[in-house]
This record gives C-alpha cells, sequence and structure tokens, in this order.
C-alpha cells in the first residue's frame, strides 16, 4: 500500500500524530510521502519521502505543484489533513481508477469562525452566512471521498451527522515508542499544577484562572503559553502571587517540566466547538505520570476513569473545588492516580495503536 498524506503543516512543524503515525509507524509497513508547506520557498522540493510546497498551494495550484514530484495516481490511498481547497483540488483530478481519498478533519476550523463572531460580538451576520456555505460546500465535497476520520466519533455526530461514506475516529494520544518519559524528581512543598497551551477568549481561561483564584491554600500554577503581559491584561485575567508564568518550550523540554508538576490542566470549555476535540496536551500530562483537572468531554470519558482523573464543572467553583480535592488527595494518591492515567493512555492511545487501527481500516476498504 501506498499513502500521500497532505498535511495542513509547515515544515519543521513537530505534530505529534503526523509525524508519530504516518511519519514513523506506517511508514514501517508501507510506503509514506508526506506534503508539507513553506512561507519561503518558491518551488516545490522532494526530499526523499517529504515533499514541500510553496504556501500558497494550500488554495491553488497543489496538484500542479505535486506533478513533477509524485504520480497522484500510483497511491493507493490520498489523506487530506483539514485542507478543503486540497481537497478540492484533489477529487478534481482524481480518475476513474484512481487512489481513494480520505479527509483527516481535527477541528471544526469553519465553525470555530462563526462560534468566535459570536463571542466577540463582531461581523455576526457575515459569519453565520459564510459558515452555512462553507458547512454545505465541505458535506460536497466530504460526501466524494472514500473515507472519512474525524477527530473523535463525536465531531463526526457533532458536524457531519448524515454522512454516509465509511467513517473512523483518528484521536490524539502520545508515541511512547520514541519518547523519553524523565524521571518525576521527589518533591515537597505546595502542590504545582501545569499547563501548557493557548491563553485565549475562545478556550475561557478567565474562567479557568478566576477558579484557580477563588481556590485557598498554598499552591502553584505554572502556564506555558505565548501570551504576554498585555495580553493577559487584554483579557482581564486575574492577577494571583501563585500564578507563574512561562514561555512555550519544545515538547521534550515540556515533559522534564511536567516531571516536576503534580497535577495537569485539561480544562476545556464543554461547548460545541470543543465537545469533538481531543486535547494532545492532556496525553502529554498523563504519560509523563501526572493526573489532571477535566471538564466533561467525551474523548475525556472514553479514555480516563473517575478513578484517575479530577473532573471537575467549567465554572470557577467547580474548578475551585477540584483544586481543593486535589489539596486533599495529597501527592501519593496524586500519583498512583497519574500512573493509572498513563497506563489508559498507553492501552488507548499510543500512537503505534492508532496507527494500526488505522491500517486495518484503510486496509479493509482498498
Amino acid at each position: 500500500m501506498r499513502i500521500l498524506l497532505v498535511t495542513d503543516l509547515y515544515r519543521g512543524s513537530d505534530h505529534s500524530a503526523v509525524e508519530a503515525i504516518f511519519g514513523r509507524h506506517l511508514a514501517e509497513h508501507m510506503e509514506v510521502d508526506r506534503v508539507y508547506f513553506d512561507r519561503e520557498i518558491v518551488q516545490p522540493v522532494r526530499e526523499d519521502t517529504m515533499i514541500t510546497l510553496p504556501h500558497a498551494c494550500r488554495r491553488h495550484g497543489l496538484t500542479t505543484a505535486l506533478s513533477g514530484l509524485a504520480e497522484l495516481k500510483h497511491y493507493d490511498w490520498i489523506v487530506v489533513r483539514n485542507l478543503f481547497p486540497a481537497l478540492s483540488a484533489i477529487l478534481r483530478v482524481r480518475g476513474a481508477h484512481g487512489p481513494r481519498i480520505a479527509f483527516w478533519d481535527s477541528f471544526p476550523h469553519a465553525y470555530r469562525r462563526y462560534h468566535q463572531s459570536r463571542v466577540i460580538g463582531r461581523a455576526r451576520l457575515r459569519k453565520t452566512l459564510e459558515y452555512r456555505w462553507r458547512a454545505r460546500s465541505e458535506a460536497r465535497f466530504l460526501a466524494r471521498c472514500d473515507a472519512y476520520l474525524p477527530i473523535t466519533d463525536t465531531h463526526r455526530r457533532l458536524f457531519h451527522p448524515t454522512l454516509a461514506i465509511p467513517s473512523h475516529p483518528l484521536p490524539l494520544g502520545f508515541d511512547f515508542a520514541s519518547t523519553d518519559i524523565p524521571v518525576r524528581p521527589p518533591r515537597n512543598g505546595p502542590l504545582r499544577f501545569a499547563y501548557a497551551g493557548t491563553i485565549d477568549r475562545l478556550r475561557r481561561m478567565d474562567t479557568v484562572l478566576a477558579g484557580f483564584a477563588e481556590a485557598e491554600g498554598d499552591y502553584e500554577l505554572h502556564l506555558y503559553t505565548p501570551l504576554d503581559a498585555p495580553g493577559r491584561d487584554a483579557l482581564r485575567l486575574p492577577h494571583d502571587p501563585r500564578f507563574h508564568y512561562h514561555p512555550p518550550v519544545p515538547r521534550k523540554e515540556l515533559l522534564q517540566r511536567l516531571a516536576e508538576a503534580d497535577v495537569g490542566l485539561g480544562l476545556i470549555p464543554p461547548e460545541r466547538l470543543y465537545l469533538g476535540s481531543s486535547p494532545t496536551k492532556t496525553f502529554e500530562y498523563y504519560a509523563a505520570g501526572l493526573p489532571a483537572l477535566l471538564s466533561e468531554l467525551p474523548d475525556y470519558h472514553d479514555v480516563f476513569e473517575r478513578n484517575c482523573a479530577l473532573y471537575c464543572d467549567f465554572t470557577p467553583a467547580g474548578i475551585a473545588g477540584g483544586v481543593a480535592r486535589a489539596q486533599i488527595l495529597g501527592r501519593e494518591a496524586l500519583q498512583r492516580m497519574g500512573a493509572q492515567g498513563c497506563e489508559a493512555v498507553r492501552a488507548q492511545r499510543d500512537y503505534a495503536h492508532l496507527g494500526d487501527e488505522l491500517l486495518q481500516f484503510l486496509a479493509g476498504l482498498a
């Protein structure tokens, strides 16, 4: 079997699922070529199994740029990740006996723009009309595919409930085979909570931090995020001496920092935009041995029993209660919860396991 993966990523990106599933695991069993993009180059480049195209090809001229580097008809499967313009271009040139096409849908990007307009209160009518048009257009493109790879089955039910093609969820997880898990050093002192990721209005981190500010007792909250102090002030985030902000760090260094913490933050607003999500950082917390404060997301419930997670309502009071529960449990009990959660991730979300399931699904349709 030969697979061409058209990513939505730029050259040099370190996306755990793309690299682990397609770049390593599937590549051990078949030929897998991957397409990335670059804002600096003007000509397509191929280096072994990696193809790099100019940024403009994300929307226009993708198949023309690929024509001198890859024969599309020679692949058994072409998997397109998130880019509907790229999917449209490939569907147009596929012949009657061409490759099968799958669409990997990791996030509802069109719905996000509509949702954002409702949150910030600008361009509501325009974004509503735009979303309706995009939703119909995307549904037509997906109906012409041979397979659909939503990030979770919840995502499919929320955004494409009537899609009548074979579907296989491809959630996020962790690459245990190629990642060194740091040893957790002994710790004393107050509990240390850790969050890595975006802070913006859609993620409602103001609610999360309000809950932490409301929590009593001594603890530390370390946040690894690109948001600077003016950005935090613009979002009117609460100030608290227990909050410590750090710039983002590479995954290897982040795992080392997580090993020095006690609890991760997997608090995602339980709204339509995020209900079908599969938050990758949460699996990194557990891989490092940390239990996490979790909101009630379906993907979390699929993996983590309540004996290995600190589920709480996504309200300041609910989050403050989750912090208090962690303080009452203490470090030893939290370590046991983290170890149980790590085994759950290893059993269900190891990328080697997810890659095997994807391979079986695609082979069954070939």
